[in-house]
């Protein structure tokens, strides 16, 4: 391609122009005037020559004058001509085309416009030639995107394209405007004047809007839109229900990361990228792709590329949702799984009665091959005859009219061996509601029936003797208890609890138990007559339902048969073991006319008989009710009776009866209830024991005791403190890990601290933990004495064994020292005791002049008693011992 000829402008066109005729000119006047010269030597003669060579040059000059005025008169004519030439060319192009053309200048306002009498002027040009873009009546939101393309425009240097719908008598119509940069003839841009060229685009519009209706609205398929970058275009409702992203959440995402498995993303990509640059269309088939929740969906997809009105290339995807159908192809493998691998026996027989299909299981339960049966009425299900619901008609009966049918039948395998069978047939119809087929289904239940047998008999018998449990024994006397009721007869329930029976199993195991247990069940059972009912409760607890009793008489004699029986003991695995019962007994219609009514009253005489020293009976009374009654409200009342400030404690002094000085206060618990009032310790501390709540209260005691005597000593009134620790904290908790954190929570040192224990404590000491637990405490620094010595099992070996510091005879031996020569040898033995194992011994109960003469002379260390003070409060203690 040549080069275009160089362009002057044309004030640098003059600027050649005169400067040459400026040279010329010049040059002419100095070498004329030095020729000149050189011709003619006199003056007279040069004058006239220079008139001439004058008018040569005005000749000269004029002639050139000429040519280049003509020159330029002529290209400026032609000029002219081709311009008007291009003129009425562009005016027939612009009066033929359908689009309109406006340009706007800096301000943007509409300089000029084309052609001028166009249809899609709704207005006429003066309402808009010489106007703003967004003040000549336009929507306001069409004049700012007018605004925003024209910034863009010269911002840029950029064409841009705005699509907008103006109302036009009635009708939506719709325009596209192409905003470019207005540039000269040689491709430079002409300041900031931009050109619009303005379309409709009404009918593509609609095209596009009935497209995108048919797509948006379309159930079940999911269409989405991609440009050639893989941005989501658009993105129908059935996309949303598919892939769980709503259309504001897709648009404009890349749509392999929204919903292409990253494991196929490249893939995708890949065939992306042919398809647009090397137009290699994607495969359409069945693939995965990810729904929001990460789930993955089977879809049918395919694909198709379009061209937009801006010639762009646009992907759509039209995916069919696969999840029913791979649920139907998935429930039908299931279904035929099920069918095959079922541990029950499965038959489908036609309309006719005819077996068509039938599975393993049926082979294996009824030993019938599916060869033999086919084509056959399966008469083996049960018998044929009958009317009745469990023959084969009976059932084929019942299925027709009601669709179902289950129940036992007495089915017959291969061999004619009768089996027990759980049925159920179900009619299948087709949608005109023709029945088709039948499905049966059946199991033999044989098994499951002797489980069943064995089940009722373990739910109503102990397993370890076969004796009636407790659910049996209610059953049966609720049933006395009816017949009694009619015959106006008596009936009597016994609860019977094996006495110390724990040991044997603590030190001979629990099979001899266990063993020993069959053997008095069985000897229980020898005691009672036929219509009598002997259950074992669990553990070592037994009842006895004794029915239609004539005269008490009777439960007595019964009672002394079951004392005497187990009087010879028993041998079990060589051990000579012997028994006893303690044995509680309530009446009917006396004491209760329920089987909860009389357990309880039962239970309580039968604790009655315990306390009453075991191997004993006992029939319940209202005072034993009364009894029982005021134990649990106490134990109920006591929960709870520290928090809310009820329990203190009160301080009796302890004497060096040698000194006369104090040496300790013992700590004594006291309850003030607000609905009891002042519990005796005699009353609430035997059932804090029992119900376990001693653990909790004495923890207290312990703390609030602790508390006491530190705060005495910061005072500097420095007193020991002795607190009872009871055999129930030694056994349920580690008295050690308490005392330290309580020791350590008061500041109290602890040889200002003695624990008082009960003999129970070191004569349950069968492993040797109690012996390691005193130890410990001992290197604690605290003080260990056994309380009440001599009412419990008294040993040397335990003294001398463990780290006693003393001992404290009860009072129970104190009380008649004076007048009872036995309680003074005994006591007179435990001083003597402390003197020979250096273990101090403490009198309490001291209560006049000649029992503290008596211990004077033998010799005991310390005293506590009324004789000296009554327990009392802190703040009287230490008004009334506290030095001045």
């Amino acid at each position: 391609m040549s080069k275009p000829a160089r362009r002057h402008p044309p004030a640098r066109r003059a600027l050649l122009v005169v400067l040459a005729y400026a040279l010329g000119a010049g040059l002419w006047i100095v070498f004329s005037d030095a020729w000149l010269v050189r011709l003619v030597s006199e003056p007279e003669r040069q004058a006239p020559l220079q008139t001439w060579k004058g008018w040569f040059f005005v000749a000269v000059t004029a002639g050139l004058l000429f040519a280049l005025l003509l020159a330029q008169f002529r290209a400026l004519e032609a000029s002219n001509a081709r311009a008007r030439r291009l003129a009425g060319r562009l005016k027939l192009i612009l009066a033929s085309m359908d689009d309109l053309v406006f340009v706007f200048d800096a301000d943007n306002r509409i300089v000029d416009h084309y052609p001028a009498d166009h249809p899609l002027l709704f207005v006429p040009p003066s309402a808009f030639r010489g106007h703003p873009v967004d003040k000549i009546g336009l929507p306001a939101q069409v004049g700012a995107a007018y605004l925003a393309a024209l910034a863009a425009v010269r911002a840029g240097g950029q064409a841009q394209t705005i699509d907008y719908a103006l109302s036009y008598d009635g009708q939506r119509r719709w325009f596209s405007a192409r905003l470019s940069p207005m540039t000269s003839e040689a491709g430079a841009e002409s300041g900031d004047d931009v050109l619009a060229v303005v379309r409709e685009i009404t009918d593509l519009k609609s095209s596009e809007q009935r497209f995108r209706a048919l797509f948006e609205d379309v159930e079940h398929i999911a269409v989405q839109g991609y440009d050639e970058n893989r941005r989501v275009l658009f993105w129908n409702a059935a996309s949303e229900g598919l892939y769980g992203y709503s259309r504001d959440e897709a648009l404009g995402r890349c749509f392999d990361e929204l919903i292409v498995p990253p494991e196929m993303r490249a893939e995708v990509r890949r065939l992306h990228r042919a398809w647009v640059e090397g137009g290699r269309p994607i495969p359409a088939g069945e693939i995965e792709m990810l729904a929001k929740d990460g789930s993955r969906v089977p879809v049918f997809s395919s694909h198709t590329m379009l061209r937009n009105a801006r010639g762009g290339r646009e992907m759509y995807c039209i995916d069919i949702d696969l999840r029913a159908q791979a649920e139907a192809r998935e429930q039908l493998r299931l279904a035929a799984q099920v069918f095959e691998n079922s541990g029950e026996a499965i038959l489908i027989v036609d309309a006719g009665h005819r077996v068509i299909a039938a599975n393993r299981a049926f082979s294996r339960i009824s030993g019938h091959a599916e060869a033999e049966v086919l084509g056959r009425e399966p008469t083996f299900l049960c018998g044929e005859a009958g009317d009745d619901a469990g023959t084969l008609a009976g059932i084929w009966a019942a299925v027709e009219a009601h669709g179902h049918w289950q129940g036992e039948v007495r089915s017959r395998r291969h061999d004619d061996t009768p089996y027990p069978a759980w049925l159920v047939a179900s009619a299948v119809r087709d949608e005109g509601g023709a029945l088709t087929h039948y499905i049966v289904i059946f199991a033999d239940i044989g098994e499951r029936k002797a489980i069943e047998a064995r089940l009722a008999y373990l739910a109503h018998h102990d397993v370890l003797t076969g004796l009636p449990n407790r659910m049996l024994a209610r059953d049966r006397l609720e049933q006395a208890l009816a017949l009694a009721a009619r015959a106006q007869q008596r009936v009597a329930l016994m609860f019977l609890d094996l006495d110390h029976f724990k040991n044997i199993n603590d030190t001979l195991g629990h099979g001899v138990g266990d063993r020993l247990l069959q053997s008095v069940a069985a000897r229980l059972e020898s005691c009672v007559r036929r219509s009598d009912t002997v259950s074992r409760q669990g553990g070592d607890e037994f009842l006895i339902v004794l029915t239609a009793l004539s005269e008490l008489d009777s439960v007595s004699r019964i009672a002394t048969d079951i004392l005497e029986a187990m009087a010879p003991g028993f041998e079990v695995d060589g051990h000579a073991l012997a028994c006893s019962f303690s044995i509680g007994i309530a009446l009917y219609p006396d004491d209760g006319a329920d089987f909860d009514t009389l357990l309880l009253k039962a239970d309580t005489a039968m604790y009655h008989a315990k306390e009453a020293g075991r191997n004993a009976y006992r029939f319940f009374t209202e005072h034993m009710n009364a009894e029982a009654r005021e134990r649990l409200q106490i134990q109920s009342l006591l929960h709870g009776a520290a928090e809310r400030g009820e329990l203190c404690l009160h301080y009796q002094p302890q004497f060096d009866l040698v000194s006369g000085e104090l040496a300790c206060a013992e700590a004594l618990l006291r309850w003030n209830s607000a609905e009891l009032g002042q519990v005796s310790p005699a009353r609430f501390i035997p059932v804090a024991e029992e119900s376990g709540l001693i653990v909790p209260v004495g923890e207290w005691a312990l703390r609030e005791a602790c508390r006491q005597a530190e705060s005495w000593r910061r005072t500097g009134f420095a007193v020991p403190v002795a607190v009872n620790l009871s055999a129930l904290q030694f056994r349920r908790s580690d008295p050690v890990e308490l005392l330290e954190r309580v020791l350590a929570e008061s500041g109290l040192p602890a040889a200002q601290l003695e624990l008082e224990l009960t003999e129970s404590v070191l004569v349950q000491d069968s492993g040797g933990g109690t012996l390691e637990r005193l130890r410990r405490l001992k290197a604690l620094g605290v003080s260990l004495a056994i309380d009440d010595f001599g009412t419990g099992f008294s040993s040397l070996a335990y003294l001398r064994r463990f780290p006693i510091d003393k001992l404290k005879i009860d009072q129970a031996f104190v009380r008649d020292i004076a007048t009872d020569p036995e309680d003074a040898a005994i006591v007179n033995l435990v001083i003597e005791l402390g003197r020979i194992l250096r273990i101090r011994t403490v009198a309490e109960g001291v209560e006049s002049e000649a029992q503290l003469r008596f211990l004077a002379e033998r010799g005991c260390d310390m005293v506590q008693g009324y004789h000296f003070a009554r327990p009392m409060t802190a703040a009287q203690f230490e008004a009334q011992y506290r030095a001045p």
